[in-house]
Parts: C-alpha cells; sequence; structure tokens
C-alpha cells in the first residue's frame, strides 16, 4: 500500500526547482547557440532523461517562423526572446503550435485587437507578462499536495473494496489515471479558452 509520505516525495522532487525569474534571464542580446545554453542550464530539471533536448537552433527558427517570436536582431537574441521561449516552452507540452500562436498573438502583435481587445494588447511588455506568469504559477505546491493526499485517500478505500491482489500496483495505477484525467481537463480548458478569447474572428457571443 503506498502512503502519502512517498507519493509527497515524487510530487516535491517534481515542484523542488523555482521557475526562471526574469532577473536571472540576461539583459544582453544573446546568439542562439549561448541562448540554448542558457535555457538548457535553467531548465535542465525538466528534462525526463538526460539526453533529452530541450530547444534546438531548428525549433528557435520554426518559432520564429510560425510567429511564436519576434525576428532576432542581427542574429541575437534579446531577453523578451528568451523570456517567450520559456513560456513557449512551458506551453508546447500541452497546447499546439497553432493554439500557442494564437495565445501569444495580442502580446506579439497588440495592433491586430485579437478577440475583441483593444490595440494596447493584453499587456504592456513581453517582460511583464512573463513576471505575471511566473507568480500565478509560484508555491502551488501545497495545493497540489492536498489534492493528491484527498484523491489518495478515495483510490485506497476504492481499492481496496475490489480486493486486488497486488493492491499497491492498483493503487499507483489509479492515481496515474487521474492525474492523466485531471491533465487532460485542464488541457480541453484552456483550449475552450483560446477558441473562445483568442481566435481572430474574437470571442462567440452566445450559442
Amino acid at each position: 500500500m503506498f502512503n502519502h509520505n512517498e507519493l509527497s516525495r515524487i510530487i516535491d522532487e517534481v515542484l523542488l526547482f523555482e521557475e526562471v525569474p526574469l532577473n536571472d534571464i540576461p539583459d544582453i542580446d544573446l546568439y542562439v547557440d549561448q541562448v540554448n545554453a542558457f535555457i538548457d542550464k535553467k531548465l535542465a530539471h525538466l528534462k525526463r532523461h538526460d539526453k533529452d533536448k530541450l530547444l534546438t537552433k531548428t525549433m528557435i527558427n520554426n518559432y520564429t517562423k510560425a510567429g511564436l517570436l519576434m525576428p532576432p536582431n542581427k542574429k541575437k537574441y534579446s531577453r523578451e526572446h528568451i523570456a517567450l521561449l520559456i513560456l513557449v516552452y512551458s506551453s508546447k507540452h500541452i497546447l499546439s503550435i497553432n493554439d500557442i500562436s494564437m495565445l501569444f498573438g495580442p502580446l506579439l502583435n497588440p495592433g491586430e485587437g485579437k478577440a475583441g481587445y483593444s490595440a494596447k494588447g493584453i499587456a504592456a511588455s513581453v517582460d511583464q507578462i512573463y513576471s505575471l506568469t511566473q507568480a500565478i504559477n509560484h508555491d502551488h505546491s501545497t495545493d497540489f499536495n492536498s489534492l493528491c493526499a484527498s484523491k489518495m485517500e478515495s483510490i485506497q478505500k476504492m481499492a481496496a473494496d475490489m480486493g486486488c491482489g497486488d493492491l499497491e500496483q492498483v493503487e499507483w495505477f489509479l492515481m496515474v489515471m487521474f492525474l492523466v484525467s485531471q491533465a487532460a481537463l485542464q488541457k480541453r480548458l484552456a483550449e475552450k479558452i483560446i477558441d473562445e478569447y483568442f481566435k481572430k474572428e474574437g470571442p462567440h457571443k452566445g450559442k
């Protein structure tokens, strides 16, 4: 039978590392290889396997072509470029490139007035959006721990009632399926918000 301490240990390992504060991003322009080295160092904890690549030169070029990044200035990338790359990396595991493009559109092209927003866009600068994103994502481990602890109690009761042979394996299986369900629900919610408020034709009115 698994216990809350074991689950908390796994959660703590996942949430151990801080986000990258804006002040940690160099305020000087960098070449693409320097950008890759910086992100690979700062986000190394997000790799599932050591050999995994976080970003490549090709990825960065593709993001620029897709409108997710401003073009570099004389082959150099600014702090804003790096902040956007970190946000894109955080988003791409959940959202499609097309969805990310729609989401970032008002930030990169405020004059387009997507989704009925004013020409000022959704914020004054990439720096501000990046800092706000970091702030709202910070220190959520307590809530997440509480959610998982509560669900674990339900899982243990249900698994025990089933009378399964390998009870611990069943419990971990059910916990994984719960997390998958939560991730899928949050993904659908994010996609729904993008469809409603970030498509070029603007938010839908009524059904």
